[in-house]
């Protein structure tokens, strides 16, 4: 699909013009031509779904925006129920992680090339697609093949993966948002229920990603800092009783020293 057609059309502020892009843009993807296309396909399109975004400048238009893209993955739900078994993918369930890993990809290529005027609307929208990613996961029902190969394939190849290649701005950006969306996955429940609830997803398989990335010491030590001293720290996991295998003291005056010094050496800025 030429995506260069429409681009301007969905990051117009005109939403009459962007609702008529957005039509075509998921007819297209729920297409089987669409679903059986390759890896490169998916990464052509996220990167006109880039500059969608980039032509977006409007804040409501860009909040919109911002939402409609990331729900573009739960096109992919209409036929979940055509394969009950837990140990195949189904054909919309691999399209859903080729589409998955074409953002995410995008997101790292490009991530140096945006300005501060334009970096608020795309960790809105690195956001609204988490959200929408871990929806989808949940509205399988944590498939344990789905969820096994959207962590293998696409966050530990990508935007957890640790590579240098990878700006420290994105892993610290899903450390942030992470439990935040979490939570709101199961918005209107009550705490006793939610936690039982919390204990059926793969939230652990999400944490021991960033304790594999903490314990590597080839790592950006600004990420694993971001891990140790604000992620793994943040009071929710005690309150959903997850242990995350913490000390429970630490010497805050080695800590202190270590941050100027690591920040010096380390931080550079988005």
């Amino acid at each position: 699909m030429d995506t260069s057609a429409f681009v301007k059309q969905l990051g117009s502020n005109s939403k009459p013009i962007r609702d008529n892009a957005l039509e075509k843009l998921q007819k297209y993807l729920t297409s089987k031509p669409a679903k059986q296309s390759k890896q490169m396909q998916y990464n052509k399109l996220w990167k006109g779904l880039y500059f969608a975004m980039w032509f977006s400048d409007r804040p409501r238009p860009q909040q919109r925006l911002a939402n409609e893209l990331a729900e573009l993955h739960m096109l992919y739900l209409q036929d979940k129920n055509k394969n009950k078994d837990d140990d195949e993918l189904t054909l919309n369930d691999q399209a859903f992680i080729k589409f998955s890993r074409a953002f995410w990809k995008i997101m790292v290529m490009e991530w140096l090339q945006i300005d501060r005027y334009r970096l608020d609307k795309y960790l809105l929208l690195m956001r609204r697609v988490l959200y929408n990613q871990l929806k989808y996961l949940q509205s399988r029902d944590w498939s344990s093949k789905l969820v096994d190969t959207y962590l293998e394939k696409v966050m530990k190849r990508i935007p957890l993966s640790g590579s240098p290649k990878v700006s420290n701005g994105i892993p610290i950006h899903i450390m942030d948002i992470l439990l935040d969306e979490w939570q709101r996955l199961f918005e209107g429940e009550q705490q006793s229920q939610f936690v039982e609830l919390l204990s059926e997803t793969p939230l652990k398989s999400f944490l021991a990603i960033f304790k594999e990335l903490l314990s590597n010491v080839d790592n950006s030590k600004v990420l694993r800092n971001k891990i140790k001293r604000d992620f793994l720290r943040d009071e929710r996991w005690g309150q959903w009783g997850i242990d995350v295998g913490l000390p429970k003291k630490a010497d805050k005056d080695g800590e202190e020293e270590d941050d100027d010094e690591e920040e010096a050496e380390e931080w550079h800025g988005f």
